[in-house]
C-alpha cells in the first residue's frame, strides 16, 4: 500500500518534469511553478500559488446504497467559476 504522501511526491515530480520538458532556462522559476494553468497530478489537477498554498480540483462524491456516487466531477482545468 503506498504511503499517504506518495501522491504528493508524484505531483511534485510531475510538475518539475512538465516544466523542464519545455527546455526553457527559467523552467523552475517562481513564475513558472505558480503558473495559473497548473499541473496534472496523481489525483487530478493542481496548482501552486504565490502565497505558498496550493489549489486542487477535486470531485465531490457521496455514498448511496454502499456505492460511491459522484455528485460533481473534478474539473479538468482551472478557469471556471470558483477558480
Amino acid at each position: 500500500e503506498p504511503h499517504p504522501l506518495a501522491g504528493l511526491s508524484f505531483d511534485g515530480i510531475a510538475a518539475v518534469g512538465s516544466l523542464v520538458k519545455g527546455g526553457k532556462s527559467n523552467a523552475l522559476s517562481g513564475a513558472s511553478l505558480t503558473q495559473g494553468a497548473g499541473f496534472q497530478g496523481a489525483s487530478g489537477i493542481f496548482r501552486l500559488r504565490r502565497d505558498g498554498t496550493n489549489e486542487r480540483a477535486l470531485a465531490v462524491a457521496t455514498i448511496r446504497n454502499s456505492r460511491v456516487v459522484v455528485l460533481d466531477p473534478a474539473p479538468r482545468g482551472f478557469g471556471g467559476a470558483g477558480f
